[in-house]
C-alpha cells in the first residue's frame, strides 16, 4: 500500500497503535528528561553561587584574623617570645 493512500493509523491495526504509543512514550520521556536537566542545572548554579558567597565570607574572616595576629605580633616585639 503506497504511503499516500494511508488515511489514518487505524489501517495499521494493533501494530500501528503500539508504534504510535511507543513514539508518544519516547516523546514524553525525552520531554521529562529535558525538564529534569533544567532543574539540575538551576540547582547546580544555585549551589555554586552559595559556595562562592561562603568562600568570599571565609576569605574575609581569614584576612581579618591575619591582620589581628600581625598586630598582636607587632605589639609583642615582632613575635619573639622570650
Amino acid at each position: 500500500m503506497p504511503i499516500d493512500k494511508v488515511d489514518s493509523w487505524s489501517q495499521f491495526g494493533l501494530s500501528g497503535i503500539v508504534i504510535a504509543a511507543l513514539f508518544a512514550f519516547l516523546y514524553f520521556l525525552v520531554k521529562e528528561h529535558q525538564s529534569e536537566r533544567k532543574e539540575w542545572i538551576v540547582a547546580y548554579r544555585e549551589q555554586t553561587r552559595l559556595v562562592d558567597e561562603r568562600q568570599v565570607e571565609t576569605n574575609s574572616v581569614i584576612r581579618e584574623l591575619v591582620s589581628v595576629v600581625r598586630e598582636a605580633n607587632a605589639r609583642n616585639g615582632n613575635g619573639s617570645h622570650g
